[in-house]
Parts: structure tokens; sequence; C-alpha cells
């Protein structure tokens, strides 16, 4: 009576694993690395809705890009880490989405100061490319709300790689299966003894 009992807790924690793992997808994040004209960097992780349909949030280091009483300065950091007007997008082309990642109080639309052109592909998704058409806007670029268009600073370089992301159903579901295993090859062993 005891093994059965033991052989149906096995069998339930299994299929518990399996229901977790279902709503427990976590969204697609990706490293995203801009180089610009006047050699500012941006350097972070974007996390995009699922099948990367558009950019959900952002955290990342502008670096060499603050604003001096002449222009641009070439030193200094910002902190980018947040989305304008998520879900919004200003290309009209098919599989490409473009937006800006913002530094400032989030979603203060009034208080940034530096901003990120960020236009990107999906139609290959996994696999992001930033997007080159100018009709859907820039495929990168910084500006400064301060300074204004007189500063566009465009992309010359960059990359949107994988950044793995664990599902927390991915461990439940694993777990679960290793333990069934381990309570199975115990049982076979002590049947044996």
């Amino acid at each position: 009576m005891l093994s059965r009992l033991k052989t149906l807790a096995m069998v339930v924690l299994v299929v518990a694993g399996c229901v977790a793992a279902a709503p427990a997808k976590a969204d697609p994040v990706e490293t995203v690395n801009m180089t610009f004209l006047s050699g500012a960097t941006f350097s972070g992780t974007v996390t995009f809705a699922p099948g990367y349909s558009e950019p959900e949030a952002v955290t990342g280091i502008l670096t060499g890009y603050q604003y001096g009483t002449i222009g641009y300065a070439g030193s200094g950091s910002d902190v980018i880490d947040w989305v304008w007007e998520e879900g919004f997008n200003y290309s009209t082309t098919p599989d490409v989405f473009s937006t800006w990642l913002m530094d400032g109080p989030v979603d203060d639309y009034s208080a940034f100061t530096n901003y990120i052109g960020f236009t990107y592909n999906y139609s290959g998704a996994p696999s992001l490319t930033f997007d080159s058409n100018p009709a859907d806007g820039y495929p990168g670029y910084v500006n400064n709300a301060i300074n204004g268009n007189g500063d566009f600073d465009p992309l010359v370089s960059g990359s949107i790689g994988s950044s793995v992301t664990p599902e927390p159903g991915t461990f439940l579901l694993l777990g679960s299966g290793l333990l069934g295993f381990a309570g199975m090859v115990r049982r076979r062993i002590g049947s044996r003894v």
C-alpha cells in the first residue's frame, strides 16, 4: 500500500510540474549594444513581448554622451530605463517596430534628457536585426531633448543578441522529473534487495 502511495505522489508531482510550466513562460530578453557616430555607446537588455512584436522594458547605460554647454562633451553616462509609449509603433512596415528608449523618471514625458531611437525587424525572430529603411525610422540614434535635432547622432554599429532567461516553470518541471526518476531508481534498487 505504501509503495502505491509513493508512486501516486510521484505521478501527482510530475503532473503538477507540467501544469505549472505552461503559464510560466518568460518574455524574451535580449542584449542590445549600440555604437554611435560620436563614439557614444549603449549597452543593456531589452525585454520584448512574446513574438518580439514590441519592446516592453529596457535597462542599460548610455556612455560618452553627456550634454555640455557647447554640445556633447563625450563623457559621462546616463541610465536608460523606460520605453516611450509602450505598445505604440512609429513604423508602418510589417514586422518592424520603432520607438525610443529613454532616460529620466519612468514615463515622465516632460523630464527626460537623452533618448535612443530603436527600430528593429523581427520577421526572423528570435533573430532580430536593426531596420535600416528610413521610412520606418532610423535603425538607431541618440538625441538630446534640450538641444533638439541638431545633435542627432546616428548608429554606426550594433547587435541584438540572445540573453537566456530561464522560465520558472522549466525549473519546476525539471526538478519534478528528476525527483520522479530518483524515486523510480530507488524503488527498483530496493526491490532487488
